[in-house]
């Protein structure tokens, strides 16, 4: 399957590797059969047989096993990671958005809240998206377990978005209250917490 990279997000130790499929411009997620991580893409998976890493907006060959979506998360497929990844190119945000335009939705992933009931995430029908958004700030705040999170408030379709988790580790040291302003963002749903289903901005891209 060939892809362009979109996200090398931090998940459970390992990278949660979204992107767009450039036959049909659909998203992909790459997942693993490692349990442990909840599917986590190591970082050796994205190592060419030349000992090239991929990175962002890479255009790759990615040997794939089968498809494995389920009703929260329907893009992921399952990598062979017994055969090495292909890099053949690099891409642009301008050649994504044609194959991909940004998206059109009356929210960002079912709701205009940072995280979905477990009642809501079954109806939402997609986990990516890649959205067009303004007044982007990234905020660094403290957890009451003393553990440091990046944040980001945005504005889409006219609707604030407040503290919605940052997994693109491009922004982690960002200063507190970073003003970006308008970005396209690819936001996705991540695995269950406490019965709640997490947004992620997992890529950030500054226009």
């Amino acid at each position: 399957m060939r892809m362009i990279i979109m996200t090398e997000s931090s998940k459970f130790g390992g990278r949660c590797v979204a992107g767009i499929n450039i036959e049909n411009g659909e998203w992909v997620r790459l997942v693993t059969d490692d349990a442990d991580t909840h599917g986590a893409v190591s970082p050796s998976n994205l190592m060419t047989a030349d000992n090239k890493m991929c990175r962002i907006l890479d255009v790759v060959d990615v040997p794939i096993i089968k498809r494995c979506g389920n009703s929260i998360q329907p893009e992921n497929v399952l990598m062979d990671t017994s055969k090495h990844i292909t890099k053949v190119r690099k891409a642009s945000l301008k050649e994504v958005l044609q194959i991909h335009p940004a998206e059109q939705h009356t929210y960002v992933l079912g709701n205009p809240y940072s995280f979905l009931s477990e009642q809501m995430v079954h109806n939402v029908g997609h986990s990516l998206t890649l959205v067009d958004v303004d007044d982007l700030v990234i905020n660094q705040v403290t957890t009451p377990e003393g553990k440091n999170k990046t944040k980001a408030s945005f504005k889409y379709n006219g609707i604030e978005y407040d503290h919605v988790s940052v997994t693109d580790p491009t922004l982690y040291s960002s200063e507190d209250g970073t003003e970006i302003g308008k970005a396209i963002l690819v936001v996705s749903i991540g695995t269950p917490y406490n019965s709640k289903y997490y947004k992620f901005v997992s890529g950030v891209y500054i226009q």
